[in-house]
């Protein structure tokens, strides 16, 4: 018997059809050459035994166990050398996303599109990131890009639902819920978030037809907020904005978002059967929000996002505390 043909090239690997012929794999093409086929060539030119019949030997089966083990081991090392796929990329990549390492994952999502540009999981992830970086344009973009790929896609229809609700746009919202759960009826997460948004009475009113504040005036020096706090808004619970520390024009926006926030964590909660949400933290990029409220008032405080976790509670319980007086004074 001939001894395997080995290319002149060395990148194909080295494949043995079932008839005994070695030929190159085109699929592998940057592979290098299998271990067992290159050391079969080295015992064959020596005549040590023949591979193409049948063992004739302990000895020639032992060494041929060895053979396969070699090359298991040798596929194993070159697998480093060979260029990722983008299924790899992307798995890694939500690997990376799920343990906050955001921008190495986002470069490997951008490697897999360019590999793959019309793959609908690498988009997905891509509005994942973009999310996890507060950019909600790009974010929009590649939800609706797994929407052309997919048009009933349930994760991306729901993306967009919470987009919408965060930007409160509740009629942009449930057609999202409605066409997701349309075709995917056992979809929880959209489940949830339908049935919250429509026990809702109303929404926050826009901003300049948001309701003022009844009550007279709060001096922020009988508050004393803390020096590290970023941001501090009171609001009622139906987003009327009772004070905020910027004293901007952006204070009715701030204040209807943290509203929203409590409406989503208080809704989740009673789903639950844990009742309203009375205290809780939102961990963000930039910066950790901590949340104080009971039936009336919502206080929301910032911190920057490495803030530690006791200190910024028990800040918030003294603003919360003195908050309660000096209304209380004005009752």
């Amino acid at each position: 018997m001939n001894g395997p043909r080995i290319g002149t090239t060395a990148t194909p690997s080295i494949l043995s059809d079932r008839h005994g012929e070695v030929k190159c794999d085109p699929r592998r093409v940057e592979a290098p050459p299998s271990l067992c086929a290159m050391l079969a060539v080295k015992f064959q030119e020596g005549a040590a035994w023949p591979l193409g019949g049948g063992f004739t030997s302990e000895r020639e089966s032992n060494h041929v166990g060895l053979l396969r083990l070699l090359s298991r081991i040798w596929d194993a090392i070159t697998s480093f050398t060979r260029p990722p796929n983008a299924a790899t990329l992307f798995r890694r990549a939500d690997l990376y996303r799920q343990e906050g390492r955001f921008e190495e994952a986002a470069e490997l999502v951008a490697q897999g599109l360019r590999l793959a540009p019309n793959n609908g999981v690498g988009h997905l992830l891509s509005a994942y990131l973009h999310l996890a970086f507060r950019q909600i344009g790009p974010a929009k973009a590649e939800f609706q890009s797994v929407l052309d790929l997919d048009p009933y896609h349930p994760r991306a229809l729901l993306g967009l639902a919470k987009i919408a609700l965060e930007e409160r746009d509740l009629a942009a919202c449930r057609p999202f819920l409605d066409k997701a759960l349309q075709y995917y009826p056992d979809f929880p997460e959209a489940r949830a978030l339908q049935e919250m948004v429509s026990s809702w009475a109303m929404a926050p009113a826009p901003a300049g037809q948001r309701p003022a504040y009844a009550g007279s005036p709060i001096q922020v020096e009988k508050l004393k907020p803390p020096a590290g706090g970023r941001e501090f808004v009171l609001t009622q619970a139906d987003g009327t904005l009772v004070f905020s520390q910027q004293g901007d024009k952006d204070a009715e926006d701030l204040a209807a978002h943290v509203t929203q926030v409590y409406r989503i964590a208080s809704a989740t909660l009673q789903r639950a059967g844990l009742g309203s949400l009375r205290r809780g933290i939102v961990q963000a990029v930039t910066e950790t929000t901590f949340f104080r409220s009971n039936d009336r008032l919502i206080l929301a405080l910032s911190f920057p996002q490495d803030v530690k976790v006791g200190f910024g509670l028990l800040e918030t319980d003294k603003l919360w505390t003195n908050s309660l007086r000096e209304l209380g004074v004005r009752a």
